[in-house]
């Protein structure tokens, strides 16, 4: 298994094939919303978009960037303050 956390790279499409069913990400979004958004960028996306709550998803790593299936999301609300 490959897990990817904070690789910040998009893997290429001949290593998620070399790796089938055995690369996994952990994206800070509940995706698909905000899928292809990284860093900051996805946070500030959350309280643009009004989100009333955000999380983080593990997933699995397909060629279509943040499109492969979900293995589990954490979800927690989105506060006033933030």
């Amino acid at each position: 298994i490959v897990l990817l956390v904070g690789f910040m790279r998009i893997v290429s499409g001949e290593f998620c094939r070399s790796w089938p069913g055995r690369l996994i990400n952990v994206h800070p979004s509940l995706l698909p919303l905000h899928a292809g958004l990284m860093d900051l960028a996805v946070h500030q996306s959350v309280i643009d978009a009004g989100d009333k709550e955000s999380g983080c998803t593990v997933h699995q790593v397909i060629e279509e960037v943040d499109g492969g299936g979900t293995v589990v999301q954490l979800k927690v609300p989105v506060t006033k303050d933030e």
